[in-house]
């Protein structure tokens, strides 16, 4: 029988009692730190946000540290995340003393950190402390979503104000959608995108000639994403990148290729450098007279060249 959120509440105020003391000092074993971040996640995902708030107020120092906060519900999310998400302000100051830069960008499995789910929902304030204690606004998933691509799709301006000011770049996701377009398929006109268009369009006017000395990057062909825009994986650092490409050329999966990183910091495709060459094909039946041979035999296939 399953216990009412009651008992479980006051399970968590118990077992903050539960302390061992060894000369003043307060310690709290693994197994419990785990068992309290549990806690804390599934209050947050109840709307309890103000109980786990509180029970991290009363708390003493040792305890918190003692936190594993990497730990993730079943969808990778950590209770930062939740909080951003939720839109709970005051819980996600209480947190972010506590962790590390890696957890503060730990993406979820959908991709998406903490600074990705406060933008998309809009929590202003959030976001702001997010940046504030470091939050990476370059963080893409794998589809080339990033914090200003989901806020602009939301068509929360100054949240993409925050984010442009913070060097956030607008580069197109998978589908080669812009944060500019993907706002205005949602019917939002964002005067900060405007103003970071006019810029950037200014920019390249100055320039006259296109920087050509940039040095291609070796790269693999993973997937197809569309008919402008393939998958590669970078040789220098095995990272994947969405690469555009012509419409009308032809890029096989597996291939070979350079890459050149454009302007806007975008991936584009510079050269097709072969496939992966398949091993030769030997006959498997060599002592077999040759009007006998299997009909895709090799060397039936080279006498009739």
């Amino acid at each position: 029988m399953m216990l009412g959120w009651r008992h479980h509440v006051l399970r968590l105020h118990l077992r903050r009692r539960s302390l061992v003391r060894d000369g003043g000092a307060v310690y709290m074993s693994e197994a419990t730190a785990t068992t309290r971040v549990d806690d804390l996640i599934a209050l947050i995902k109840t709307g309890q946000a103000d109980v786990a708030l509180d029970s991290l107020q009363d708390d003493e120092p040792p305890r918190i540290a003692a936190i594993d906060w990497a730990m993730t519900d079943n969808y990778g999310s950590t209770a930062l995340t939740l909080a951003s998400r939720g839109g709970h302000l005051s819980l996600c100051q209480a947190i972010l003393p506590h962790v590390s830069p890696s957890i503060l960008n730990q993406p979820n499995m959908f991709g998406s950190t903490a600074l990705m789910c406060a933008s998309a929902s809009g929590h202003d304030a959030i976001c702001r402390t997010l940046l504030a204690a470091g939050a990476d606004v370059q963080v893409r998933t794998r589809y080339g979503s990033t914090a200003l691509s989901k806020a602009a799709e939301a068509g929360h301006d100054s949240i993409v104000a925050q984010l442009l000011a913070r060097g956030a770049v607008a580069t197109p996701n998978a589908m080669g959608k812009t944060p500019w377009d993907l706002a205005k398929e949602k019917g939002h006109t964002l005067a900060s995108l405007v103003q970071y268009d006019d810029a950037v369009s200014s920019t390249e006017d100055d320039d006259d000639e296109e920087d050509e000395d940039d040095e291609p990057v070796a790269a693999r062909v993973g997937r197809i994403l569309s008919a402008t825009h393939i998958e590669c994986r970078l040789d220098t650092d095995l990272t994947f990148v969405v690469v555009a490409k012509p419409e009308d050329t032809m890029v096989p999966v597996n291939a070979a290729v350079d890459v050149v990183v454009g302007a806007d910091g975008s991936y584009v495709l510079h050269e097709i450098i072969g496939r992966r060459e398949r091993k030769k094909q030997r006959c498997l039946h060599p002592r077999r007279p040759f009007d006998k041979k299997c009909v895709d035999c090799p060397d039936r296939r080279q006498s009739q060249r």
